[in-house]
């Protein structure tokens, strides 16, 4: 469980900073298949980091990413860097961004600032086993796209008439995976659609949103860190 995976897939690149480890974890390795096929299915056996903490097993995902609470963090504590030139544009997932990121994230991220120190201990937890789940269906991956990698709404779509109620076929199959995945600290009691807790207090379940503003930011990672804690610890008692 304390194993540091992120360690070995970067090797003699890995520092004592999380954000920057994370940051050179996803630079884009030349010899990089496309998405898609078997090629790249291969490649995400050896190189990324939820299959790897699942040995192998296709379906897993990131709960929490990184790089989206990262990018929203810059954008809003360092605007003047990254504008709003849209939420996807700036800054952007390439290696030179990162680069300039990395030779420069004391200045962007400043060490003092409150949501900085939540991000640098969100980086940390989320390259544990913590924050890794197993999807039914691999297309469900594709909420990172449509949802930021929210959970409130990745979960409020599992339910009945929810884009990802197909892959599960009826609630009950829902409240199983919740179980098995061990993600009840997500509700508010029991689970069901309508005691999802919300991602930040000021919002619904159903919704997702790409937040802008330092409070949200922060409310954010906050209980991004706390839920990883009580995930790690309720993993640890079932030896998952």
């Amino acid at each position: 469980m304390s194993e540091n995976k992120i360690k070995n897939i970067i090797g003699t690149k890995y520092t004592d900073n999380p954000i920057i480890n994370y940051l050179i974890y996803l630079m884009l390795d030349p010899e990089q298949p496309s998405y898609g096929g078997t090629t790249y299915d291969e490649w995400r056996k050896e190189n990324d980091l939820d299959v790897i903490w699942l040995n192998g097993d296709l379906h897993a995902d990131t709960i929490f990413s990184v790089w989206i609470p990262l990018k929203m963090s810059l954008k809003s504590i360092a605007g003047d860097t990254f504008s709003y030139k849209g939420n996807r544009r700036t800054p952007s997932k390439e290696n030179e961004c990162f680069k300039d990121i990395i030779e420069n994230i004391n200045h962007y991220l400043p060490r003092e600032h409150a949501l900085v120190k939540e991000l640098y201990q969100f980086a940390e937890l989320a390259s544990t086993r913590a924050n890794v789940m197993r999807l039914p269906n691999r297309q469900m991956q594709k909420r990172g796209f449509f949802y930021f990698d929210q959970m409130p709404k990745t979960l409020y779509e599992c339910f009945a008439e929810g884009r990802f109620n197909t892959y599960f076929g009826s609630d009950n199959a829902v409240k199983e995976w919740v179980k098995e995945e061990k993600m009840e600290m997500f509700f508010d009691g029991s689970i069901s659609r309508n005691t999802i807790k919300p991602l930040i207090s000021r919002m619904q379940a159903s919704n997702c949103e790409w937040l802008k503003e330092s409070d949200d930011i922060l409310e954010m990672l906050v209980q991004y860190n706390e839920i990883l804690r009580i995930r790690s610890e309720a993993l640890l008692r079932s030896k998952v």
